[in-house]
Parts: structure tokens; C-alpha cells; sequence
């Protein structure tokens, strides 16, 4: 009697486990349906947060890995990388084996290029390169391992490799995009190219400019030279020196003053010219 008992009480503690059970799995059901529903939507932000709820309510239940990597989206469409990032991560440490992963790796690499880690993002999308040559997103992390070189400024490199794209994916979306980096590229170039010669041209003005002040400064100290040459000689031959008013004294005043003053101008002038877009 006391056996039957026992089992009796068993069995209704087993079926109020499988009840609990069955009633958690579908309220994590109903709350993925309707973080399902938030992310179809657009409210990006939202839907994440009810995903990331799930995930850590539930994070061994049946929708944890589904719930993880919804979260990850939801937040990256939402432009909050760093979050999504740290959803990523736990994706891809926690279940190694779903058949998520590829995606998962692929998206590990264009938050890292969103949150401008490019020399991060460069070697994600090189190691998916390397795990998954015949996925669906190879063009794809092709594109953004040269976009990533790009960005670094490492152009010997990213050339080649948008160059490679138009080859090898003609008329995809992705050889479009590296042609209009390409132009870019060729645009940046020629700019550069531009700015190097309007430097060079405005150190050559600044050397002729440097020149005329030399010059200048040279016919001043010869006029100096040849006044006190004169003045000396005047007063070994014991000549007087020829008497000058105060209007022609205040005349040669002026003169000099004016002289001056348009050397000043002149150099301004040159200065405001050289910095002039």
C-alpha cells in the first residue's frame, strides 16, 4: 500500500513537472512570436530587448540559441553595435555547432567594421574567407575585407581586391559597389595629385617671394654701403657736406616710410594669395 503511494505521488509530481515545463516553453514561444513580430516591424530596438529577455530567462530552454542570435540582429539593426556585439559572442562561444555560426562569424565582422575596428573586421571577414569558401556571404565578406583595407588606408592592398571582385561576380550588387569605391579611389587620387602640386606651386611662390625680400634687403644694405662710402671720402678730402632743408629731410623721411610700407603690402598680399582656397 505504502509502495503505491509512493509511485502515485511520483507520478503527480512528473506530470506537474511536464505541466510547469510545457507552460514555460509556451510563454517563451508566445514572447518569440511577439519579439518576432516587433523585429518584422522595424522596431528594431525593442525587439532586441525582448529577445535578450528570453535568452537570459530561459537560457537553457529549447528558443535560447534562436532567441541569442535574434538579439544580435535586432540590436544591430537598431545601430547599437556594442550590444549586439556582446550577443554575438555569446552566440558564437555557446553554440559552436549550430548551423548559424557562418552568419554569426560574418555578422562578428561587420560590427566590428560599424563600430570602426577595422583591423579587427579585416581579420573576421579574412578568417570566414578561410572556414567558409562556398557560403552564400563569400562576396560578401570579400567585399568588406577590401572595404576594411580601405579604411586603414592600406590601398596597395584593397585595390587588388576590388579589382578581383568585378572579375570574378560580374553584375552583382558587390562588383557595383567596388566599382564606385574604384572611382572613388581614382577621384581621391587625382585630388591628392591636385593638392600636390598646389603645394608645390605655392612653395615656389614662396621661394621667388623669398628671393625679392633678399634682393630687396641687398639693394638697402648696397645704398647703406655706398652712403657711407661716400660720407667717408667727404670727410678725408675735407669736403662739406651739401646743406639739406628740413622739407627735403622730411621728404626723404616719407619716401623711405613709403617704401617700406609697400614692402610690407607687398608681402601680405602674397601671404593672403598663398592661403586662398
Amino acid at each position: 500500500m505504502k509502495k503505491k503511494f509512493v509511485i502515485a505521488c511520483l507520478f503527480v509530481c512528473l506530470n506537474a513537472g511536464f505541466l510547469l515545463y510545457a507552460q514555460a516553453n509556451t510563454a517563451a514561444l508566445d514572447e518569440f512570436g511577439r519579439a518576432f513580430d516587433l523585429f518584422k516591424r522595424g522596431d528594431f530596438q525593442n525587439a532586441g530587448a525582448a529577445f535578450a529577455y528570453l535568452y537570459q530567462t530561459w537560457p537553457k530552454g529549447p528558443l535560447a540559441a534562436d532567441s541569442c542570435f535574434m538579439a544580435a540582429q535586432a540590436y544591430f539593426n537598431a545601430g547599437d553595435y556594442p550590444t549586439s556585439y556582446g550577443f554575438c559572442e555569446a552566440f558564437i562561444q555557446s553554440y559552436p555547432g549550430h548551423p548559424n555560426i557562418p552568419d554569426m562569424e560574418f555578422q562578428r565582422g561587420r560590427i566590428l567594421f560599424k563600430m570602426g575596428r577595422f583591423k579587427e573586421a579585416n581579420s573576421a571577414f579574412g578568417a570566414f574567407l578561410d572556414r567558409y569558401p562556398d557560403n552564400t556571404l563569400y562576396p560578401s565578406a570579400f567585399f568588406w575585407k577590401a572595404e576594411s583595407f580601405y579604411q586603414l588606408g592600406d590601398i596597395a592592398q584593397a585595390l587588388p581586391l576590388f579589382n578581383e571582385i568585378r572579375e570574378k561576380w560580374p553584375g552583382s550588387d558587390k562588383a557595383s559597389l567596388a566599382a564606385w569605391r574604384l572611382n572613388v579611389m581614382g577621384l581621391e587620387a587625382r585630388e591628392a595629385k591636385f593638392s600636390r602640386l598646389a603645394a608645390f606651386e605655392a612653395g615656389k611662390n614662396s621661394t621667388k617671394e623669398i628671393a625679392g625680400m633678399q634682393k630687396e634687403a641687398y639693394r638697402e644694405q648696397q645704398y647703406l654701403r655706398d652712403y657711407l662710402l661716400l660720407k667717408s671720402l667727404r670727410a678725408r678730402a675735407d669736403f662739406s657736406e651739401p646743406t639739406v632743408s628740413p622739407n627735403d629731410r622730411l621728404n626723404m623721411l616719407l619716401d623711405a616710410k613709403e617704401r617700406a610700407l609697400d614692402l610690407l603690402i607687398s608681402v601680405i598680399n602674397a601671404y593672403l594669395k598663398g592661403i586662398a582656397p
